[in-house]
């Protein structure tokens, strides 16, 4: 049979239920204020992915360290190259970060239809005439402008740097960069609309205690189509290759290394006495005779040996043996 409920038990009843929800309630406040906040922004959204990120820093880690090792030979003094970060900015706030005036190389890619921006330091341009016309690099220029004949002088270097970075990309996609113009003045360069994103690679030059900036632009729109290649496989496939990649550059690089030669015609042996009592027309006694073979020094190490003669108007050696390493030690 039913049973009819006290007004006493109806409330209890009630409070029972008010209770639990009451508890229920609290815990998934406390569960929703637990989870950590993310925040985006959507001025400036994140096209590229952290993945795709540390597979970009991968291939301009490599990028560095070969032009590092060209500079290096090219300047004849120690250049240390270092990638410092990526960033994803709109191509206004890129062009309003640039001073002026810059050394703004504009890139085109036939493959993937579009260009990319390569801005050097004036100062670091200025720092490479001066080397390659015979200068120490040790006189400090202030910022200026770059003449016309000085982008020539420096046109070689800038095309070996291009190939560089062609040769790395080509690790995981083939861009096949090249050089399209020169501007000083970054509003006159317009590669991308003014709300695109683009990835900019920001890499530092040390030579001799100085610090030049360098920094690479790339619109999205020319990495969208390659993003996925750009994964974490592709990341060890670059790890991989960039060994090789080392060890051909360093040949290069070892293979146009200028070392002197020096060819000892002759050697003798006088007293302090002898010398000083040398007057005019006076004649030293030769250890050598006039056919002997003469030792041919690289870097002050006997290495072969050979027999002096004539090259048209220049004189010559002509390398007849090869001096064993024993024998280096009675030449020293």
């Amino acid at each position: 049979m039913n049973k009819i409920l006290s007004q006493e038990e109806i409330e209890a009843l009630l409070s029972n239920v008010s209770e639990s929800q009451d508890v229920d309630i609290d815990e998934e406040i406390e569960k929703e204020e637990s989870k950590a906040l993310q925040f985006y922004d959507f001025k400036h959204p994140d096209r590229i992915s952290k993945d795709q990120i540390r597979s970009l820093r991968t291939l301009h880690e490599n990028f560095s360290r070969l032009l590092a090792t060209y500079l290096s030979t090219v300047l004849r003094v120690m250049v240390d190259v270092n990638l410092l970060s990526i960033d994803q900015v709109t191509y206004s706030e890129y062009t309003m970060s640039l001073s002026t005036p810059s050394s703004i190389y504009v890139l085109s890619s036939e493959n993937l239809d579009g260009k990319l921006i390569i801005e050097l330091c004036p100062a670091l341009l200025l720092y490479m005439v001066d080397r390659l016309l015979g200068g120490t690099g040790d006189s400090t220029t202030e910022s200026r402008e770059i003449t016309v004949i000085e982008q020539n002088v420096v046109r070689n270097i800038i095309n070996n740097l291009i190939k560089i970075f062609n040769e790395v990309w080509s690790q995981a996609v083939d861009l096949d960069c090249k050089y399209s113009s020169f501007e000083t003045d970054p509003q006159f360069v317009q590669i991308a609309r003014s709300s695109d994103i683009i990835a900019v690679i920001f890499v530092e030059v040390q030579i001799k205690g100085q610090s030049y900036q360098m920094n690479i632009c790339i619109p999205y729109y020319m990495l969208e189509p390659i993003l996925p290649k750009l994964s974490s496989q592709a990341v060890i496939g670059l790890t991989k290759k960039s060994s090789e990649s080392d060890s051909i550059m360093l040949n290069v690089n070892l293979s146009a290394t200028q070392l002197p030669v020096v060819v000892q015609l002759a050697k003798a042996r006088i007293t302090i006495k002898d010398l000083l009592s040398f007057r005019r027309n006076d004649v030293i006694r030769l250890e050598t005779r006039t056919d002997d073979e003469l030792p041919v020094f690289i870097k002050d190490r006997a290495k072969y040996k050979g027999l002096p003669g004539r090259k048209g108007r220049h004189r010559a050696v002509q390398i007849s043996n090869i001096i064993e390493p024993l024998d280096q030690i009675y030449h020293q």
